[in-house]
């Protein structure tokens, strides 16, 4: 009852303040937002959202606490926009979509000749209205990413403590990292760049074996997310992540297992051709979604790598997820860094021993006090 409550006043309280901006003439300027989109030799998939631009994702990085503090809350407390209308063309196709109360818009591109070879193909947007708005025409276009035939296997790889610091397991730690409001201040663990990009390349050059993003984190980080891996030249990939708010499907109180699980089953069927590498970390349930991912999928989980970001020991339930994957006989690893991962990963043949030998090198030069810069310069902490 609390909850469906709470529901109501959000929307009511959404509906009185779009009303007042409006009638005080304060509704921004609309902006597309284009995620990135995954696909197959028959369909793509296109998602992203319109909304008020409010400088966040334009902003520049900065040091000050009470700049992040504000962006921060903006980027939150996000001003979408509903029933607006756009015109989309790719792969031979034509169509229109509009974005929903929460201002996503998320179509499938049905084709049956998606050309094959390339890794990425685009959706091109037309916003054609927006309701209520002073506008005017605005495109963007969707990366959508394509499977070449020479891929081998995928990644499906979480964010949050696997891939960036968050200290998502110690309170201030992740608040001083979601408060600031730029990929600039967040850190890469070290040797994921090595590792991921090893595991990428293939036979059809850095792209080859496609790598996904499932993680609980909202859509609202999806730009931060992209830069972030852009700035450590780390491979870039469809991110699945969740909405802001307090529905029941949403980052306040939706389920992270339903989600996480939802959204690899997803990726697998989507490539049921393909096995996969998964990877997250100890600090939520990870390693029990991987187990049941691997139970519905029995045979296409090459291998489980999991951070251990838990100091005083992971739970029981991590060590009985990972005692079924093992008797399942998928290989697992876990441990404080992925060096682990890559030396498993040399050894069944997915990365070179010279991969692997990086990523150890990496995490050592870490250890000891030698962090990369996100253009890969080394500096002493």
């Amino acid at each position: 009852m609390l909850h469906s409550l709470a529901l109501s006043a959000e929307r009511r309280w959404s509906r009185l303040r779009h009303g007042l901006k409006r009638r005080a003439g304060l509704l921004g300027t609309p902006i597309i937002l284009p995620y990135l989109g995954f696909g197959t030799a028959k369909s793509l998939w296109v998602r992203g959202r319109v909304v008020e631009d409010e400088g966040v994702v334009s902003a520049l990085h900065s040091d000050s606490l009470l700049t992040n503090l504000r962006l921060t809350f903006r980027r939150y407390e996000s001003d979408e926009i509903a029933g607006a209308e756009l015109a989309f063309e790719g792969a031979g196709r034509s169509g229109t979509a509009t974005t929903d109360r929460e201002g996503f818009f998320d179509f499938t591109v049905e084709a049956p000749d998606i050309p094959a070879g390339g890794a990425w193909t685009h959706v091109d947007l037309t916003l054609t209205d927006v309701p209520g708005y002073d506008w005017r025409p605005l495109g963007a276009s969707v990366p959508v990413r394509l499977v070449p035939p020479e891929a081998r296997f995928g990644i499906i790889s979480d964010i949050d403590d696997t891939i960036v610091e968050t200290g998502a397991t110690n309170l201030f730690r992740h608040w001083r990292t979601v408060v600031a409001n730029s990929a600039e201040s967040r850190t890469a663990f070290p040797g994921v760049t090595h590792l991921y990009r090893a595991l990428t390349r293939g036979e059809a050059g850095p792209e080859t074996n496609p790598i996904f993003y499932v993680s609980s984190s909202p859509w609202n980080l999806f730009d931060l997310f992209e830069r972030f891996m852009r700035l450590h030249a780390i491979p870039v990939g469809p991110m699945l992540l969740r909405d802001f708010g307090i529905d029941e499907t949403k980052w306040f109180t939706g389920s992270h297992d339903t989600h996480k699980l939802a959204m690899i089953e997803r990726v697998m069927d989507a490539y049921p051709h393909l096995p996969f590498l998964l990877i997250g970390d100890s600090g939520q349930r990870d390693a029990a979604i991987y187990a049941e991912a691997n139970r519905r999928h029995p045979g296409r989980v090459l291998a489980v790598h999991i951070r251990d970001v838990t100091p005083e020991g992971h739970s029981p339930a991590v060590t009985e997820a990972l005692a079924a994957l093992r008797s399942a006989g998928v290989p697992v690893t876990i441990g404080a860094s992925l060096e682990a991962a890559a030396t498993l990963s040399a050894e069944q043949g997915l990365i070179s021993a010279d991969a692997a030998r990086a990523v150890a090198e990496a995490v050592g030069k870490r250890r000891a006090g030698i962090r990369e810069t996100p253009l890969g310069e080394s500096r002493n902490r």
